[in-house]
């Protein structure tokens, strides 16, 4: 029995359990140029031809099936944290990069750090979130422009 046969077959499940285990719609593609391959040592016994034929129909697959595969993969859904970026909150207790302090953000009390080194806040000033790490709001101060008459 000649070993083409047996190579395509172990490549095709190969790329399937590679695929199996990523999810990433990449290797695919090599499991559909290798059941290709497969088939096509009933007609061509060279083992060149059949690689031309494995790699024919792995980029065909790719060319026309990776544009509707990233349709269908799920796009980012926002969070509640998400929408928080970019707001403003009010310091509650002192809040510098080193130390963590409370801030008020639409009536919810947070952990809170300082994005830069040397920025500090105190009570009663505005910052704004600029980073979500779970619990902890990453926020820089809020320069509010002095007006002099």
């Amino acid at each position: 029995m000649p070993i083409d046969p047996i190579f395509w077959l172990i490549a095709a499940i190969g790329f399937l359990v590679l695929e199996g285990m990523t999810f990433s719609m990449v290797s695919i593609w090599f499991a559909a140029g290798s059941a290709a391959a497969l088939l096509s040592c009933l007609f061509w016994p060279s083992f060149r031809v059949q690689a031309v034929v494995f790699t024919v129909v792995s980029i065909l697959c790719l060319a026309a099936f990776k544009p509707l595969a990233d349709k269908l993969r799920r796009k980012h859904t926002p969070t509640n944290g998400d929408r928080s970026l970019g707001r403003e909150a009010k310091v509650l207790t002192p809040v510098s990069a080193g130390k963590t302090g409370r801030v008020r953000l639409d009536g919810v009390d947070w952990n809170a750090r300082c994005a830069t080194p040397g920025d500090a806040l105190e009570p009663g000033q505005t910052c704004r979130v600029t980073e979500i790490h779970s619990t902890l709001l990453i926020v820089e101060p809020v320069l509010t422009e002095s007006s002099t008459h």
